[in-house]
């Protein structure tokens, strides 16, 4: 499994960059067309691993029917079986300090629930995100890109790596 983040991940800041300097406007319904470096390096991950994808973005809250089109409507690779759950109550995030928030491995913990649930059917998993929220134990799975570049051929080879 592929715990897949989508900004900083495949939605880099050097493809805002070409788009903002070349006049390019959102070019569909979901807004800025993928970096296709890091798409092409994804599209590399899921064929030498046969790996599918569950998003653990944010992005999952436009729901999975709608990331299911996302995917189809720009011919991305691989397949999304799932999202994340959202462990965090809404009640939770109305009381606490914001400010705070960064401290907390929420992603981490939505992960940890889905391979609770999920784990007697998960040989490997590798989670690839910009940023750091996974607890001490996801630590030997996790590949964190830069949200510059998203995926980088270094980071195709470490994933590769943890997944076989």
């Amino acid at each position: 499994i592929l715990f897949l983040d989508i900004d900083g991940v495949l939605n880099t800041e050097r493809q805002h960059w070409h788009c903002q300097m070349n006049g390019i406007a959102p070019i569909d319904r979901f807004g800025y067309a993928f970096d296709p470096e890091a798409v092409a390096n994804l599209a590399t991950i899921l064929t030498e691993t046969e790996a599918e994808i569950v998003i653990s973005s944010s992005w999952k809250s436009i729901g999975l029917a709608n990331l299911l089109d996302l995917w189809e409507s720009r011919k991305l690779p691989g397949k999304i079986i799932d999202t994340t759950p959202n462990t965090i109550s809404d009640e939770f995030l109305l009381n606490a300090n914001l400010d705070d928030m960064e401290l907390l491995p929420i992603k981490g913990m939505e992960i940890k629930e889905w391979l609770t649930n999920h784990g007697k059917q998960v040989s490997h998993y590798v989670i690839i995100d910009d940023e750091s929220g996974m607890l001490p134990e996801q630590q030997q799975h996790f590949v964190q890109t830069n949200p510059q570049f998203g995926i980088t051929k270094r980071d195709v080879e470490r994933t590769i790596t943890i997944l076989q």
